[in-house]
């Protein structure tokens, strides 16, 4: 194999690694956000917010990755 099929061997096993762990900090996040009740307090409800805003990045940025 080639020094250049190695290198895109690499490059894709890394993307593939960087998406599943993307794809399974969402999850985390979704059920942390879940957990939270709306309007319990104000610090929960920052908290939720905060962690939908880092799902809405998450997920853009998966969907501008190659597969």
């Amino acid at each position: 194999m080639s020094n250049q099929v190695k290198s895109a061997v690499s490059q894709i096993n890394d993307i593939r690694c960087l998406r599943r762990q993307l794809e399974q900090e969402i999850d985390w996040l979704q059920r942390r956000s879940e957990t939270l009740e709306d309007g319990f307090s104000e610090t929960q409800g920052l908290l939720k917010r905060t962690y939908n805003g880092m799902v809405f990045f998450r997920r853009a940025l998966l969907g501008r990755m190659p597969r």
